[in-house]
């Protein structure tokens, strides 16, 4: 009989090669301090890949994120920029924001029954281009030196926007494994005529994963503008397909039915690496993109393989 491994198992042994390969050809790999670049640059995608988790296991695609996260890094960096606005306001203000325009994705998805992928493009487009049109198309700088200093503090060696990305996996680990409303999104993904049968409430909690997906966006644009200590309507750019990838690789199918948060985070964690060597090398972002369009298309050759091999045991 053939042992079944851990959906974590492929990509904890990629993490592992391109560390080894990586400290072994780049000195610098081997110290604290690029730990420190690694998680700090990681804190964005792994926000946005634990929300994105959540919709893929139900079988769906949240494409808007990105975006979504453009705009909310305008919205929260506008109303500080005058003074007027406190940094804990503006911030309630930026999830709040980032949970509509989830919510606003579940509504057409859930009730309306578009695609996801329809309607998180429509999202998409409509929050870029909200994003350009708040901000004129230009950055907004003149941030609070509380929020600047957040951005680029530490704490034990760990960089602080590191602590909401790890609060962010740890709360949807929770979510999934140890609360109904993970094993009805679970359940909906796997089948969901299944799921409505059983008494589920179908509409509401695909919405959920929707609105949970957009709020930790917003939370990821407050990182990205206080990591960068301005905001572009710009942020955010290719950020989805990072987060998918990220997703897929770590060992949650596509297809739905199953996810793996450990295994996300793996991913971000492989991604970071491979982002940070590629820059490491000499590479501009065009190698980044292709080297994440790459890790993309074999992430999900490897679903099907693994989805394959699923059927084959049962």
């Amino acid at each position: 009989m053939k042992t079944r491994l851990p959906p974590e198992t492929g990509v904890a042994v990629v993490a592992l090669l391109c560390y080894t390969w990586l400290a072994s050809f780049l000195p610098s790999f081997r110290t604290g301090a690029t730990a420190s670049v690694v998680l700090s640059n990681s804190a964005e995608i792994a926000i946005l890949a634990s929300g994105m988790t959540l919709v893929i296991a139900t079988g769906g695609i949240d494409v808007s994120v990105g975006s979504v996260l453009g705009l909310c890094a305008i919205v929260f960096a506008r109303l500080m920029a005058d003074g007027s606005w406190s940094i804990p306001a503006a911030a309630a203000a930026c999830l709040a924001a980032g949970a509509t325009c989830g919510w606003i994705n579940g509504i057409l998805i859930a009730r309306y029954r578009l695609p996801s992928i329809v309607a998180t493009l429509a999202i998409f487009a409509a929050a870029r281009a909200g994003a350009y049109l708040l901000s004129g198309g230009e950055s907004i700088s003149s941030l609070p030196e509380g929020l600047i200093r957040f951005g680029y503090g530490s704490i034990g060696g760990i960089p602080l926007p590191a602590l909401p990305a790890i609060a962010a996996l740890v709360a949807c680990a929770i979510i999934l494994k140890r609360t109904a409303y993970g094993r009805q999104i679970l359940a909906l993904g796997g089948s969901r005529e299944a799921s409505f049968l059983s008494g589920h409430r179908v509409q509401q909690v695909e919405c959920g994963v929707f609105v949970m997906s957009g709020l930790l966006a917003g939370l990821a644009a407050i990182l990205t503008v206080a990591r960068g200590a301005t905001a572009i309507p710009d942020a955010g750019r290719f950020t989805e397909m990072t987060a998918i990838t990220a997703v897929v690789l770590g060992g949650t199918p596509v297809s739905g039915g199953n996810a793996t948060i450990l295994g996300t985070g793996l991913g971000v964690l492989t991604i970071g690496l491979i982002t940070n060597g590629v820059r490491a090398y000499g590479r501009g972002d065009i190698w980044v993109l292709l080297v994440l369009g790459l890790a993309l298309l074999v992430s999900v050759e490897v679903d099907r393989w693994r989805s394959r091999e699923r059927s084959t045991l049962s």
